[in-house]
């Protein structure tokens, strides 16, 4: 009976592993960063960064096969439903110079779509099927939120 018991309690604790989740297991979701430079993790390979000497926070990707993207001046963030939502000011669109900016990052699809008019960027969140618009975290409380956490769970943080 000892056995069975011994037995079925290592099945379990070997479930229990192969059952983990991946964010766990991938450095990508935890990296906080260096000494020099913030980070937040989004949807790989995407993730926000700011050099400690100038807190301008940079979307980027670290994928290299991918089309090198860099939205600046984020100030709002959420993930949502497979999405990256950012609320951008003084940052490019288009490759030109705007005061304001809403983007939506499709990872999976390897989609960014940029707008320069709010209800535009509502228009897509719409089509979407996403009816009410999410409300965005200024990125210092995510950073916040991630370096208590160690992890990001984007319906808790307020």
């Amino acid at each position: 009976m000892q056995k069975l018991m011994l037995i079925g309690c290592l099945l379990i604790v070997s479930c229990n592993n192969f059952t983990s989740s991946k964010h766990q297991d991938d450095d990508f979701y935890t990296d906080k960063g260096s000494f020099d430079m913030a980070r937040i993790p989004l949807i790989k390979p995407y993730e926000a960064t700011t050099p400690s000497t100038n807190v301008n926070w940079v979307i980027s990707s670290i994928d290299t096969n991918s089309v090198p993207i860099t939205i600046d001046g984020t100030k709002e963030i959420k993930v949502t439903k497979g999405l990256i939502l950012i609320h951008s000011i003084n940052t490019t669109l288009n490759y030109q110079p705007v005061k304001e900016a809403w983007f939506i990052i499709l990872p999976k699809k390897r989609i960014i779509r940029g707008f320069s008019k709010h209800k535009d960027y509502l228009g897509l969140l719409d089509s979407s099927g996403i009816k009410n618009e999410p409300k965005l975290y200024q990125i210092g409380k995510v950073f916040n939120y991630f370096d208590m956490n160690d992890t990001i769970n984007w319906e808790e943080i307020h």
